[in-house]
């Protein structure tokens, strides 16, 4: 029986319930299909930052690459720990080091469940860019603390990331009903692509 080694960061809030939940159903799917799931706790967090005054330990990426799988929960503390913080103290180094350049958001319409949309079929599969344009860390602020302080953050967008993500776009379209649509929120954070059916 294989076995898989899992990195559990339930993260903060809700993380923590919704990260524990889905421990329970990946343990149900390795028992129906022979495998197993080793999963080890890491408590990085913002509670964890308040502590130690970092988002994870030094080495936090390089003891993450001994994992087969990460799962990672909601991050965020926005009362106690300004998001910048926890984005680029923990999630953005994960997303960039482990190539995590694809955000997919499946969207269906299950059994017994009606939705805000009328719709009897709703399938929809969104990929959003994930470490590219804002998530790119490029900004910063100047005149710190006086009336002529100054923030500037820079979008940018390599020519590598967005091939790689439109043609990720496309190949999921492919696979499903050959439909693809380009969309971009009114916030400006990134660029989301949806293929699907309505």
């Amino acid at each position: 029986m294989k076995t898989h080694r899992i990195a559990l960061i339930p993260g903060d809030g809700i993380g923590r319930d919704m990260t524990s939940a889905a421990w329970s159903v990946l343990q149900k799917a390795a028992d129906a299909h022979s495998f197993a799931l080793d999963g080890t706790d890491f408590p990085w967090s913002c509670a964890y930052y308040k502590e130690t005054g970092a988002m994870m330990p030094a080495d936090g990426i390089e003891t993450l690459r001994g994992f087969d799988a990460i799962l990672l929960g909601a991050v965020g503390w926005p009362a106690e720990v300004p998001d910048s913080v926890s984005l680029h103290g923990l999630l953005l180094p994960i997303r960039k080091n482990f190539v995590q350049y694809a955000n997919i958001r499946p969207h269906r319409l299950l059994p017994g469940v009606e939705g805000p949309l009328k719709a009897t079929a709703f399938d929809i599969l969104c990929i959003r860019e994930n470490t590219e344009g804002e998530y790119s860390g490029a900004g910063g602020r100047i005149h710190q603390g006086t009336t002529d302080e100054v923030a500037v953050e820079t979008s940018i967008f390599t020519r590598t990331g967005v091939e790689r993500i439109l043609r990720f776009g496309f190949e999921q379209a492919r696979a499903r009903r050959g439909k693809l649509a380009s969309v971009t929120k009114s916030t400006p954070r990134n660029i989301p692509w949806c293929s699907g059916t309505t």
